[in-house]
């Protein structure tokens, strides 16, 4: 019975603790081991997989490949089955490789559960309110972007069609997708808008023909359909992500102020 506990401990436990106090030293060794772990895992999964293929009706190639799959899934799984065990840890103040040797860590193995949380200490650590306060940030400048872009222009529009008349390919230090130059034809006078390469499900391309909103009043404010027709459906979703991370920036920022409370008082401050 000792034994089956010692093996569902390390299973379950004890094991996850020590991958995830393994992959937290950053090095390149434990991104390589773990890639490599989901590889052998995987292959092993093929190999029992092709053999079941073999000894059944099945094709030797899918079963293989269920088999791969299933392998390596299991060991993902128990990679995410750490996160759980970690979070366990950080509420009870033990350090992952504390629970993995189950010893405290001395000497060398001291220094990567320095900034551990003990015992005593505020449940929730600053970096975590700072890190949802940056997310919010974030994604609450892309909400705030989208939204302008797919607001209505101002007086009466009409539309009609443009011809991408420039690319634009981005520098070298920009990530982007580049602009475009659309050329569009009202009254008989030609007009020339730029916009992003990209807009939405969209990637112009040159002589593409492109729906153009204008205003009746002044055509020469306008703007590419496809880009506010884009930008309507981002803004719902960066504002949900900002909300998301606000929300959980009030949750963290509670729970820090709270454990500071608590140890104050515990330290008869």
């Amino acid at each position: 019975m000792g034994r089956v506990r010692a093996v569902l401990s390390w299973g379950f436990v004890r094991g996850p603790a020590a991958a995830y106090a393994f992959l937290d030293t950053g090095s390149a060794l434990a991104s390589f081991a773990s890639v490599a772990a989901i590889v052998l895992f995987a292959a092993i999964g093929a190999g029992i997989g092709a053999l079941v293929g073999l000894a059944t009706p099945s094709s030797v190639g899918d079963a293989a490949g269920v088999g791969a799959l299933l392998g390596g899934g299991v060991l993902v799984a128990w990679l995410l089955l750490s996160l759980v065990v970690v979070a366990v840890l950080w509420v009870r103040g033990v350090s992952p490789i504390e629970t993995a040797t189950g010893e405290k860590p001395t000497g060398r193995h001291a220094a990567p559960s320095a900034g551990w949380r003990g015992r005593g200490e505020p449940l929730v650590p600053v970096s975590l309110v700072l890190f949802c306060l940056l997310m919010t940030l974030a994604f609450g400048g892309e909400w705030v972007h989208a939204r302008k872009l797919s607001r209505p222009l101002d007086g009466p529009t009409a539309t009609t069609t443009g011809t991408v008349a420039t690319v634009h390919e981005p520098p070298w230090w920009d990530n982007g997708s580049g602009s475009a130059d659309i050329r569009y034809a009202v009254a008989g006078t030609d007009y020339v808008i730029e916009t992003g390469r990209d807009p939405g499900e969209h990637f112009l391309a040159l002589d593409e023909v492109v729906p153009v909103e204008y205003v009746v009043g002044g055509p020469a404010t306008a703007r590419c359909v496809w880009t506010v027709e884009s930008a309507r459906s981002d803004a719902a979703f960066w504002f949900w992500l900002a909300a998301g991370c606000a929300g959980l920036g009030l949750l963290s920022l509670s729970g820090f102020l709270v454990g500071r409370w608590r140890s104050s008082g515990r330290r008869g401050g």
